[in-house]
């Protein structure tokens, strides 16, 4: 009896090792993700497409900036309408083989235009029923937009989104680093496919070129080292969870405070919009990405396999040399 209390002991502990390990990826990156809100609005969505694309992105100590500018067809001679949605306080899990997990906040003073013009913004709580994607959040932001037949609209999109929290797992490693995920997954649900997509990276705060961990390869990024800007590019494609833009930068800044760049929004949106009209960036050169789920790794990340591998294999060990020792006894007394 006291020997199956101790080899259940000895399993719970060894189970207890191997749970810790996390899905591999990165986790709380500030960014964001759009979709409709309601299944009867699909067919509208699969008529609409984002023919051009072009997202810019500065990044500072501990939070990011962001301007989204598309250009939206309607490519029927249908008149369109539907419902938007960005939720509150949510968490999108993307990605596939590794995680790619985003916090979405209200706070963040998201705001939108059609054809320059703001759209208002509605808060709405929609019960999760399955009459919605809910992201398992039951509190949207939501915005209605329309389109005549044929239609193309200029849709921009500004929002701030606290970078500090990120962190990247990889077996039993772990690192905090800023990250920022802009998932391009969620573009899916429009008419396929994305013709021009374009990228701009600046790096402020004092941030250089060198405090990039990581960045998504699949974007041919050129790099203007002095101005500390990265310029990429995607053309005729149909976003997968492979090709959202992943960002891990600096170092995390402890008691930070995000509600005070929050205050600043209009000025930060203002420096945004002034960057997005610069048409020249000056002369780029080759930029080779780096890995951004990858993380150091100490003694102390390898220390939970040994031990359970020391685990598995110190019965056998020990039952061997019990074993030995017997039979060399029996041995030497013959």
């Amino acid at each position: 009896m006291n020997k199956k209390i101790v080899y259940l002991f000895y399993l719970l502990i060894l189970l207890l090792f191997c749970s810790n390990v996390s899905q591999p990826g990165i986790y709380n990156a500030g960014g964001t993700a759009f979709t409709m809100l309601f299944p009867q609005d699909s067919l509208t969505y699969k008529k609409v497409q984002m023919q051009e694309e072009a997202i810019y992105i500065q990044l500072y100590k501990g939070f990011a900036v962001v301007k989204g500018k598309y250009k939206m067809v309607n490519t029927t001679s249908e008149k369109l309408n539907f419902t938007m949605g960005y939720p509150i306080n949510g968490i999108y899990n993307g990605g596939e083989g590794d995680l790619n997990q985003v916090q979405l906040d209200s706070l963040y003073k998201f705001k939108i235009k059609a054809n320059g013009k703001e759209l208002s913004i509605n808060e709405m709580q929609i019960g999760d029923s399955g009459h919605a994607r809910t992201f398992q959040n039951e509190n949207w932001l939501t915005w209605k937009i329309d389109f005549k037949p044929t239609e193309s609209k200029e849709i921009e999109v500004y929002f701030l989104v606290n970078t500090n929290d990120g962190g990247i797992t990889k077996g039993y490693s772990h690192e905090q680093k800023n990250a920022f995920i802009y998932l391009l997954e969620s573009g899916s649900v429009w008419k396929q496919p994305i013709e021009d997509g374009k990228f701009v990276i600046e790096l402020k705060d004092g941030l250089k070129v060198e405090d990039i961990a990581g960045i998504s390869s699949h974007f041919d990024f050129h790099v203007n080292e002095k101005e500390n800007i990265l310029i990429g590019s995607k053309t005729n494609f149909s976003p997968t969870p492979n090709d959202n833009l992943i960002v891990t930068y600096g170092e995390t800044i402890s008691n930070f405070e995000f509600s005070f760049f929050l205050e600043q929004s209009h000025i930060l949106f203002e420096k945004i919009e002034i960057f997005s009209k610069q048409g020249n960036h000056g002369v780029l050169h080759s930029f080779e990405a780096k890995n951004p789920y990858e993380v150091k790794t100490s003694f102390l990340s390898f220390l939970p396999g040994l031990i359970i591998f020391l685990g598995i294999a110190a019965p056998f060990l020990i039952i061997s040399i019990v074993v030995f020792i017997v039979v060399k006894l029996v041995r030497n007394r013959k």
